[in-house]
């Protein structure tokens, strides 16, 4: 096949794969600037290698003609989540999308690989428009946690490197490895609440202290410099002092302070 069919092939696929990854990180920060917590941690996603696609197509004896209808994952999405628990939420945002349409899925978390792999798979038919009309294609989305996602790509990379072929030696790391991301998981899970609440705690000081700086930094076009560097001085001050109450006093004392020098800047505006 010429190089200009294989773009034309692929085209609509990478498409598709751009546009979910778009869709599902504008959900992350949907999420995340509403103050909730999210699910998805991250996703990405790719589109399978001509070289991978034609390994599959001969160990699975596809003819050149079925290869967009029998090989469901030439688009591929991964979503990643902190806790084996966000797994079903996630299958659950999916199902209930109207941009796409769920096909297939295959529970290798409850019922694992003979390898140890573990993953929850979802094929969704999914629409692009290009130049020559609309496409609807098959995409194949993995969600699975970040232990999971770590464990995968170790897997992946042996199995590219013996040609599916992993050795026996080889083989039984794996399963000890694939039982202790398990364990991982179930620790993690356990903890989750603590985990969530260190982390809600950390997003909540971040927020605080950007809106801090944005002041500061907007103060310098309205205020004396060497008062708006005594206010960053205090900050610094209030910062290493490591008391988030206190931090959000002196947040809220500086919104004060900010809207009172914006008032007469603009009232100085208005005068001359």
């Amino acid at each position: 096949m010429e190089i200009q069919m294989w773009r034309d092939i692929l085209n609509p696929y990478e498409l598709a794969v751009n546009e979910i990854l778009v869709k599902f990180r504008h959900l992350i920060r949907e999420y995340r600037d509403a103050g909730e917590y999210s699910p998805i941690e991250d996703v990405d996603g790719r589109i399978k290698k001509i070289s991978s696609i034609l390994d599959k197509m001969q160990r699975k004896d596809i003819p050149m003609e079925r290869m967009t209808e029998e090989i469901e994952d030439i688009a591929g999405i991964r979503i990643m989540c902190q806790f084996e628990d966000d797994i079903a939420d996630v299958a659950n945002l999916i199902r209930d999308r109207k941009d796409m349409k769920v096909l297939q899925e295959k529970d290798y978390i409850t019922h694992p690989k003979s390898s140890g792999y573990r993953s929850f798979h979802m094929i969704v038919e999914y629409s692009v428009y290009t130049r020559t009309g609309t496409k609807t294609i098959p995409v194949e989305i993995q969600i699975r946690t970040l232990a999971m996602n770590f464990w995968a790509t170790i897997e992946h990379s042996l199995q590219y490197k013996y040609r599916h072929k992993i050795p026996d030696q080889v083989t039984e790391r794996l399963h000890r490895a694939s039982e202790a991301i398990i364990n991982l998981d179930n620790v993690m899970g356990e903890v989750r609440g603590e985990i969530l609440d260190a982390q809600n705690s950390f997003r909540v000081k971040a927020n605080i202290v950007s809106d801090i700086l944005n002041n500061i930094q907007n103060m310098y076009a309205v205020a004396n410099k060497r008062e708006v560097e005594k206010i960053q001085d205090e900050f610094y001050k209030v910062y290493l002092e490591d008391d988030w109450d206190k931090l959000e006093r002196y947040s809220k004392e500086l919104d004060i302070i900010a809207e009172g020098y914006r008032a007469q800047g603009i009232d100085g505006n208005i005068e001359s």
